[in-house]
């Protein structure tokens, strides 16, 4: 089945069609994004065939619907498909409500996403958009895989704030979690890898976003995430985990509308905002700190302090930990960042191997020391492919004709 994946941001779009076969194997025909798709000036293009090399381009384009139509020419001129009539569904990560799992995307489920728009702007409004520009050029099934459906197992009283108890009855405040797909993948693999479900595993995502799921006996138990993706860990953008009447008495201080307040905690915030540098990137606030500067060194303490602080609290939560998982654009490609959330855990059973942690860099592998009278936990680097969770459950979808329910997305690689 010839499936076609959608990743959308506020302003940039990413298209890739997979051809998935049984037992999940699935071959990338081709992919293609374009950025700055609102703004004026002109837009990077970047695409391949296959597994071919990376080439990017510019040119001038605007709008969801242009760049969809745009990208899907681009595709049949270069063999990727034979015409767009070859892509039998669109696949995206959806938010949605803790009891959805995979769904087709009526206007009943349009509805439910809109809901809890305001809880994260940034990162779904945009994709109501798209979601509505593909159906009309496409005319086939658009599946959500719900963001949340991953933490369906989380206790109750976990999921619980402590917000006035009828808040949470009116409106849903509640932890939920998210960037599940790229959970569930860590995990999938960490269970090929081990050879077993029956561990306490941590997978750590981190890259343009960050969370920390902590998995029992392939249960989910907890995770950082909370009511919205800009909760938990400091965020590239996002403030993470923060004291409630902070922002309100900021608000009442400098007179912030709710408006104005949610743009500052979600665009101008978190390693962006501490480090003062004008990015969020990793790789410069590392840079900016070898070369002195105080407030980027603040950013990326305050960062990895947050990470180990969560490894610390979910290994008591399970009791001890066997496996973690690093995965993301960060996770993946960053020892320095591996090693600091990792130092002095030999008390845990936690020890990375030095060389491993370098040399195996952005690469599938185990980084853990084989000194087995301390380091007790697996540690190994996962290149995560959340396209391959978005496709294989938007096929399943597609075949039985209708959605499924968080209970039975099961995903083993």
């Amino acid at each position: 089945m010839i499936i076609g994946i959608g990743d959308i941001g506020n302003v940039s779009l990413k298209i890739k069609i997979i051809d998935i076969k049984t037992k999940n194997e699935i071959n990338i025909l081709g992919e293609a994004s374009l950025d700055k798709i609102k703004s004026r000036g002109s837009s990077n293009f970047t695409h391949r065939v296959g597994d071919g090399p990376l080439k990017k381009e510019q040119l001038w384009i605007a709008g969801f619907e242009k760049c969809i139509k745009y990208i899907l020419k681009w595709f049949v001129k270069n063999g990727v498909i034979s015409s767009p009539k070859d892509i039998e569904a669109m696949g995206f990560k959806c938010i949605l409500g803790e009891k959805n799992g995979v769904n087709i995307l009526g206007p009943k489920i349009l509805e439910e996403i809109e809901k809890y728009l305001s809880a994260a702007q940034v990162h779904y409004k945009p994709y109501i958009e798209a979601i509505g520009a593909f159906s009309r050029i496409l005319g086939v099934p658009m599946v959500g895989v719900s963001e949340s459906s991953f933490y369906w197992t989380l206790p109750e009283y976990r999921r619980i704030s402590g917000f006035p108890w009828d808040w949470e009855k009116k409106v849903g405040i509640k932890k939920r979690g998210f960037y599940g797909p790229s959970h569930r993948y860590m995990a999938a693999m960490a269970y090929k890898l081990m050879g077993t479900e029956n561990m306490n595993l941590i997978t750590i995502h981190l890259g343009r976003s960050n969370s920390i799921t902590a998995l029992k006996n392939g249960e989910v138990v907890d995770t950082s995430m909370s009511f919205s993706p800009n909760s938990g860990l400091l965020q590239g953008t996002g403030i993470g985990d923060i004291d409630g009447t902070a922002l309100l008495f900021v608000m009442k201080e400098l007179r912030l509308s709710v408006d104005k307040a949610q743009d500052e905690v979600l665009n101008n915030a978190g390693l962006l905002g501490i480090a003062g540098i004008g990015t969020e990137d990793i790789r410069e606030i590392i840079n900016a700190t070898d070369k002195g500067n105080e407030r980027a060194k603040i950013a990326l303490d305050i960062f990895v302090e947050g990470i180990r602080k969560y490894i610390g609290a979910f290994s008591t939560v399970m009791g001890s930990i066997d496996c973690i998982i690093f995965g993301g654009g960060i996770g993946e490609n960053s020892p320095l960042i591996r090693e600091k959330c990792l130092d002095s855990m030999d008390y845990m059973g936690i020890r990375l191997d030095l060389a491993r942690n370098k040399d195996l860099n952005g690469q599938l592998g185990i980084i853990s020391s084989d000194y087995s009278v301390i380091s007790k936990a697996k540690i190994y680097i996962v290149p995560i492919n959340e396209e391959v969770v978005v496709a294989y459950f938007t096929k399943k979808v597609v075949e039985k004709g209708r959605g499924l329910t968080p209970e039975e997305m099961i995903f083993r690689l």
